[in-house]
């Protein structure tokens, strides 16, 4: 062999050796598999926009917001759409239903009423004795003088503008704007006829991009109704039980919800030891529902997890954690959280951003088989990253960390299920080499690091292998 050849050689090797490294890489596929793989592979060969001398063009590099569009519009994102996805494990109940849905179904309803509280937008039920006194606006009326305020209501529940990068200039901006949305349905939704309507389309939303099954963040909504109805914090589960049951009987094969408590970062130690005496009550009446808990918020104010290890650890028996942890760009305060979300033995990491920059952690991640929870296009709208393909995730699925693909908040920024994210993932996060078997890895990694129970997760893995064998029959026939 010449020096030449041995170079080549060597150098082919390397590639070789980074190749079978990757995430998803030993995995096998079967001959009606291959079939479909050497089409998506030809796919990202063939599509001038996936080319580095075409990289103007290259759809995830534009802002969300300006190419989601054009992703619906490519065969890859139409193969995502029917893949079997599995399961969606990181999804903020308040931003899991689209805006649209809202706009239609919700606030054309009778007593429907508006106010700007504060510089922020909220809508809430009222009855209309009530709603004057208090200076609220009835969106009926309001629609009847103003052709364009479905437009601009969308504006006040969403982040979606023509111009994001001018319109949000910081981190700090969109995030202010981001915490506002919440805010703004917040008593809508918690009208407990609405919230029936508004769950059954989280889970429609969720079943309609194929998947199976979901876990939602969040804190029990204040339910109440116009008839002077009063509820408990149990009546939201309740509720949360008997909306999925019937979605259940509609669509046979969805395999269920299951809910991880999310406190405010801002919340106090003396409040925090009562929410917690408060969820574990609430933990012995629904102890397959309720599977954990985390804290949410923008990272870089409020508490830290160091600020609550004491009481955390006190419940660490009794409650799993799936914590937010490196939601951020800083390095060596507010990215300090995935330490103690490491030894606090969080089951996954919410966003994980900075872990890449942690050497330590990233070996006892990768020891402890903790999940990343990965949330591309929330990352690029909240700021943290501009371009997917310089993403910090990109390492971690290279050296084969487990990694989920999550929504976050969908809503907010206009998609709906996780096939965006899983776009965006695949074509700017993975080698071109990469087709079949890393889409497989993804969705084999979403119920093995869910938070269902070994039983379940063998009926789970059975539901989601018969729809995967019908994926690749239907696919082949196509193409």
């Amino acid at each position: 062999m010449s020096k030449a050849e041995e170079y080549v050689s060597d150098r082919n090797n390397i590639l070789k050796k980074e190749e079978n490294m990757f995430l998803g890489s030993s995995l096998i596929l079967n001959e009606r598999e291959r079939v479909l793989d050497n089409h998506i592979l030809n796919l990202r060969s063939d599509d001038p926009t996936l080319s580095y001398q075409n990289s103007h063009d290259f759809i995830p590099k534009k802002h969300f917001f300006e190419c989601r569009m054009n992703m619906v519009d490519t065969e890859i994102f139409n193969i995502l759409r029917r893949l079997p996805k599995g399961h969606s494990l990181h999804t903020h109940l308040l931003a899991a239903a689209s805006i649209d849905f809202i706009i239609a179904n919700i606030t054309y309803r009778d007593n429907v009423y508006g106010k700007l509280i504060n510089d922020q937008f909220k809508l809430r039920f009222l009855k209309p004795d009530e709603a004057t006194k208090d200076g609220w606006f009835s969106l009926e009326e309001k629609r009847k003088n103003d052709t364009n305020f479905d437009s601009w209501l969308k504006q006040q529940l969403s982040l979606i503008v023509q111009c994001p990068r001018e319109s949000y200039p910081s981190l700090e901006s969109v995030w202010e704007k981001f915490e506002g949305k919440f805010s703004a349905i917040y008593h809508l939704i918690s009208y407990k006829p609405a919230f029936e309507d508004y769950y059954y389309q989280c889970l429609k939303e969720l079943y309609e991009d194929n998947i199976m099954y979901g876990e939602f963040r969040a804190t029990p909504l204040p339910f109440y109704d116009l008839d002077g109805g009063v509820y408990k914090a149990e009546d939201f589960f309740h509720t949360i039980l008997e909306v999925e049951e019937k979605f259940k009987e509609d669509h046979y094969d969805f395999i269920g919800v299951r809910y991880i408590h999310s406190f405010n970062r801002g919340i106090s130690l003396e409040d925090l030891r009562k929410e917690l005496e408060d969820l574990l009550t609430m933990k012995e009446k629904f102890p397959k529902l309720i599977v954990g808990l985390d804290f949410e918020g923008f990272e870089e104010h409020g508490h830290t997890l160091l600020d609550f290890h004491e009481e955390l650890i006190n419940v660490r028996e009794k409650l799993d954690f799936f914590f937010h942890a490196g939601e951020t760009n800083w390095f060596g305060h507010t990215d300090c959280n995935l330490v103690d979300a490491v030894l606090m033995k969080s089951k996954r990491i919410g966003h994980g951003f900075a872990l890449s920059r942690h050497p330590q952690l990233m070996n006892l991640v990768f020891e402890n088989n903790i999940a990343i929870e990965h949330c591309p296009i929330s990352n690029q709208v909240l700021l943290l990253n501009d371009d997917p393909r310089n993403h910090p995730i990109i390492p971690l699925l290279s050296k084969g960390f487990p990694v989920v693909i999550c929504n976050d908040d969908p809503a907010v920024w206009g998609a709906t299920g996780l096939s965006y994210d899983w776009y965006v993932t695949f074509l700017a996060m993975t080698p071109k080499k990469c087709g079949l078997k890393v889409l497989k890895q993804f969705a084999l990694n979403s119920i093995r690091f869910s938070a269902l129970d070994k039983d379940d997760k063998v009926k789970a893995m059975d539901v989601w292998s018969r729809r995967w064998v019908k994926f690749i029959s239907e696919m082949i026939e196509e193409i």
